[in-house]
């Protein structure tokens, strides 16, 4: 059997008794408990401490030291109890007073029975929908202050409204000085993602009326610490209408540097697996280097020594031609194979984009080429795509991962009936796909589920650590992209790399031309610990007057005294002193020959290096170097030293 529904409990605050007394009547008559009358603010906190009531009918003007609207809000302050006004006639300012205090119901005296079950019922309807809201909002803002990622709120103006703890402690600034400025002046935001013209991601939240994200920006805080974050803003909309707008971010420094850390870890572990082929691929060049070098010797040995005839002679120049052709080409091949290694080895300070997709597929192609020599034919179709904003080496990581895992899902011995293809396309929204397909094993479903999964390989213990395809589909995904892979047992398997286009279409600026008019000659320096390559630089550049040193702290004891050069030569990475340390001198001591230095580097740089050579206005050449290159380089410096 159903319990009686409970009897909402009324005390009455009236100090004239015959009116509280018919209150009360008409209260019972209706069905309410009205359990007590109260003449003075005393006795009505009194009764309410004794039983709270459910609703408390207040008359405005009572006896004592507190008017009815003090002991309201005095009621409401201590019980959180609806309080409905009892009036015959009040003043305006009474009023004003009153409505401070908010009142579930006001009543004019006399008072009929219908108004007053009408104002006790729509009281206690809407107290109970305040206090039902006021625990959502206490739980969602706890829930809110809770959650570790930091939150900012921006009104239609795009100020500061709230902010969480995390958000608190991330930008330095307390949310009582953050309230009502302008997110601008707070989020301090730098970044490829990060365009000050285009304002804060809540901005543009809500003048775009549509979330925005940032997948990569540096946060720069109150206190001055810098700190890498991602985050993604989204205007706030109610019934069709913005109210405002709410970013969500959080510090992700520690994350990318170990993501880096693991990127560069799997990139020496490809490494390792390339190299294994890489002894073949220099070896049958350099075979030719050698040979070619010892022909040419023992040609030119016999026509030194008169051995033979001038025809025979004649005939060996041009025999010998050839063989310097062929070493040419075979010493470039190597050089080329050094190259790619080394790029694909040095550490990363390359901004990255916009980049031509061809290239890295070609730049993958060449370091991976001794993996399907006996496994598959490799074939091409790059369609025109346009560039896509990315670092050719992490890119270039990417494809390497994929091209490998293609050759050793292939069995080797039957090249002729096995293939590789990568083919470039644009799809249907405009993104660059790069399609990696093969001819081998295929993957079940069971593995496909799972295969950029961290840790997970089918590759034997020790064979293999499972972070290749993880790591690819971490770097994919910082550049906006996705990367799939469909797959059929038996029939082979293709991966998909999905990536944005480039906003900026801008074509890239051409090198400039080499100087034409009469060649210079100037006074050089040439600094190189390596004594066979200040030979080599002294033979190529005869032409000018050429001083030879190979330790840079001699050459800037001879500059103290003698700056009359043009143009000075210097390796990058000597033991005595580097590259850099000897510039930073020469800074100091002479700054204007600072500026006539060209740098000679054998590429494997260090972090530290990358970052100078990127940070200084001079060039620099790699080894080896193109002796035309050199030379251009030279008159380059020369001609724009005669202008000045």
């Amino acid at each position: 059997m159903r319990s009686p529904p409970k009897r909402a409990a009324v005390l009455i605050v009236e100090d004239e008794g015959i009116i509280a007394q018919n209150v009360q009547e008409l209260l019972t008559g209706l069905g309410y408990d009205a359990f007590a009358i109260a003449t003075t603010s005393a006795e009505a906190v009194a009764q309410a401490s004794e039983r709270c009531p459910d609703v408390v009918l207040m008359d405005i003007r009572i006896g004592g030291e507190l008017d009815g609207i003090a002991t309201a809000a005095l009621l409401r302050q201590r019980f959180d109890v609806p309080i409905i006004y009892l009036t015959a006639l009040a003043d305006e300012a009474t009023l004003d007073r009153a409505k401070r205090t908010e009142p579930h119901g006001y009543l004019v005296k006399p008072i009929r029975p219908a108004d007053l079950q009408s104002a006790i019922e729509i009281a206690l309807f809407k107290h109970a929908m305040e206090r039902r809201l006021r625990v959502r909002e206490r739980w969602f803002s706890t829930t809110v202050r809770s959650i570790s990622d930091a939150i900012i709120t921006v009104d239609l103006g795009g100020k500061i409204t709230f902010m969480n703890p995390s958000a608190e402690a991330l930008l330095a600034i307390d949310l009582a000085d953050a309230t009502g400025r302008a997110a601008s002046d707070v989020l301090h935001l730098l970044g490829a993602d990060s365009r000050p013209d285009e304002g804060t991601p809540l901005e543009r939240a809500l003048r775009e009326r549509r979330p925005v994200e940032m997948r990569e920006a540096v946060l720069k805080n109150a206190a001055g610490s810098s700190m890498v974050i991602e985050d993604s803003a989204a205007p706030v909309i109610d019934a069709g209408e913005v109210l405002g707008a709410v970013m969500v971010f959080r510090d992700v420094t520690e994350h990318k540097r170990l993501q880096k850390q693991l990127e560069l870890a799997d990139r020496l572990a490809s490494l390792g697996t390339m190299a294994a082929g890489v002894a073949h691929e220099v070896n049958n060049p350099l075979s030719a280097v050698i040979a070619n070098a010892q022909f040419v010797e023992e040609r030119m040995r016999d026509v030194r020594d008169h051995l033979i005839s001038d025809d025979a002679a004649e005939r060996r120049n041009a025999e010998c031609t050839v063989a310097l052709q062929e070493l040419l080409s075979a010493a470039s091949r190597i050089g080329r194979i050094v190259s790619d290694l080394n790029a694909f080895s040095r550490p990363q300070h390359v901004v990255p984009g916009p980049l031509a997709v061809g290239d890295a597929v070609q730049w993958a192609i060449r370091s991976t080429a001794h993996e399907f020599r006996h496994r598959a034919r490799v074939s091409t179709r790059l369609g025109e795509v346009p560039r896509v904003d990315a670092d050719e080496t992490r890119l270039g990581q990417v494809l390497v991962n994929l091209l490998i895992n293609a050759a050793h899902a292939i069995a080797p011995g039957d090249a002729a009936n096995n293939e590789v293809s990568i083919a470039t396309r644009t799809d249907d929204d405009g993104r660059v796909v790069i399609q990696v397909t093969d001819t081998g094993c295929g993957m079940p479903p069971e593995v496909l589920r799972r295969i950029f999964e961290p840790f997970f390989t089918t590759k034997a213990v020790g064979v293999g650590t499972g972070l290749g395809l993880s790591i690819c589909h971490g770097i994919v995904a910082s550049m906006g992209g996705q990367l799939d892979v469909e797959s059929l047992v038996g029939k082979g398997s293709t991966f998909f790399i999905r990536l944005p286009a480039s906003v900026d279409r801008a074509p890239q600026s051409p090198p400039p031309p080499p100087p034409v008019g009469p060649k210079l000659r100037g006074r050089l320096l040439a600094i190189d610990d390596e004594a066979l390559v200040l030979k080599v630089v002294g033979r190529v550049l005869e032409e000018h007057e050429i001083v030879s040193m190979q330790s840079p702290r001699d050459a800037l004891e001879l500059l103290k005294g003698d700056d009359q050069f043009d143009v000075i030569v210097c390796d990058l990475m000597m033991p005595d002193m580097t590259g850099m340390d000897f510039y930073e001198r020469l800074l100091r001591l002479r700054a204007p020959l600072a500026r006539r230095v060209v740098f000679l580097t054998g590429g494997a740089l260090t972090k530290e290096a990358a970052a100078f050579l990127e940070a200084v206005p001079n060039q620099y050449l790699e080894k080896p170097f193109d002796v035309q290159g050199l030379r251009n380089l030279v008159q380059q410096i020369l001609v724009a030293g005669a202008r000045n």
